[in-house]
């Protein structure tokens, strides 16, 4: 029996390593898109003081409800330094200003198959770079938002041609225009230049690009979102390792390999005595009632903790529940039961051999636990994070913003500063 037990236990220690290896070997899910951009357009005129006036239209597509209808979208913008913004079309509701991002607010939830049209226009600022590659001309560097887990099917940016220098990359000129147009992969995005002599405009050294990137909200965050993330990774990690080495245990102590826990029962009785009639309003006592149901007055009259040799029949309350005690109509008894575990210490000279008691193994096992514990609550947090966003719902974003069901998250590269 014994030669039994270690060999089914190398099993499962066998399927343990097994289960590590197989976490740990690169894996890919693709999964379904949840949404299409059919169209994304964004047309730019230059004001007079060097901001941006832009019109912004987006034809989205719901392709799967499962995560919850669309209700509102979360677009990222250049940056914190935007007015004017102003709803253009009836599927939008209102437009709430989030610095960096714009939460678009849609006039009702949008299901399978369905297709928004979402237009709406803003004013844009710190947006140009004086002398930036040449001595005399000033820059401006767009990059519209994009999508990690779903496709644009057509990018479009028309930029007024008037007085335009030079542009990066080449585009087609129409109606006055300069048309930049693609169509992107997830997580793909598209940036375009366009160059002015610096006395075109009114251009501000104070009212650069650069300037607008520091005082934007994200400042200098974004390592602690970084570190924060990391630590996500790990816990999302070695989660599933700790549980299946908790389930291997479980396993083991069910077929009688681990040791099972010796508890006794303690048991607490508590003697009520009740009013006939509540001393508030002298409404008759409800059988079961603690306090008055109409004006919530107590009715306990007293209350007390009973041992077993000060009440009769103590067989009779062993138990949880409340029992009415003896003849009396508003006396009772009520048992609560509770298990705890015994505690058996080791022989003295054990004791003196290990250098410890096994108190202090069970100290070290409580404090692994709450660790333990900890790292759970982690997990929770990203899973929350991750079930409830329909496109973009990132960890760094999680840390940033708050989380709601049906929102989709979309990064800008004046939010993130990468190319």
């Amino acid at each position: 029996m014994v030669r039994t037990k270690r060999k089914l236990y190398r099993y499962l220690q066998t399927a343990a390593v097994l289960f590590l290896l197989f976490l740990f070997l690169p894996v890919t899910v693709f999964a379904d898109p949840t949404d299409e951009l059919l169209d994304f357009s964004i047309t730019v005129d230059v004001n007079q003081d060097a901001s941006l006036a832009m019109q912004y239209h987006l034809s989205w597509k719901v392709l799967d409800e499962s995560v919850g209808k669309l209700e509102w979208i979360d677009l990222g913008v250049p940056n914190r330094h935007h007015e004017n913004i102003s709803p253009q079309s009836g599927t939008i509701d209102h437009i709430e200003d989030k610095g960096s991002s714009l939460a678009i607010y849609l006039d009702r939830p949008y299901g399978e198959d369905e297709t928004v049209d979402i237009d709406f226009s803003m004013t844009q600022d710190y947006m140009y770079q004086i002398d930036k590659w040449v001595e005399g001309e000033t820059v401006y560097t767009f990059t519209p938002a994009w999508f990690d887990e779903m496709e644009v099917d057509r990018l479009t940016i028309r930029w007024n041609a008037e007085s335009a220098g030079a542009w990066q990359p080449d585009c087609q000129e129409e109606n006055g225009y300069l048309s930049f147009r693609t169509s992107l992969e997830p997580g793909e995005r598209y940036t375009m230049t366009v160059a002015y002599a610096n006395d075109t405009f009114g251009f501000s050294p104070d009212r650069q690009q650069d300037g607008g990137q520091k005082h934007s909200s994200s400042g200098g965050m974004d390592w602690i979102y970084s570190l924060l993330g990391i630590i996500l990774v790990f816990a999302m990690l070695f989660l599933p390792i700790y549980l299946f080495a908790r389930f291997v245990r479980w396993i083991i102590g069910g077929l009688g390999f681990g040791s099972k826990q010796e508890t006794k029962q303690k048991i607490t009785r508590t003697k009520i005595e009740y009013y006939d009639n509540c001393p508030g309003c002298g409404a008759v006592r409800e059988e079961g009632k603690d306090s008055c149901p109409y004006c919530h007055r107590s009715m306990i009259k007293s209350k007390e903790t009973v041992e077993e040799n000060q009440i009769e029949n103590p067989e009779n309350y062993t138990k949880k529940g409340t029992y009415r005690y003896g003849d009396s109509r508003n006396t009772y008894i009520r048992v609560n039961v509770v298990n705890i575990p015994v505690r058996h210490s080791a022989p003295s000279s054990s004791r003196h051999r290990s250098g410890g008691s096994s108190h202090h193994s069970s100290c070290a096992s409580s404090c692994a636990c709450a660790s333990s514990c900890a790292c759970a609550s982690s997990c929770a947090c990203a899973c929350a994070c991750a079930s409830s966003g329909r496109a973009g719902c990132s960890v760094k974003d999680f840390f940033r913003e708050s989380v709601h069901q049906g929102r989709v998250r979309i990064r800008c590269f004046e939010e993130t500063g990468q190319p």
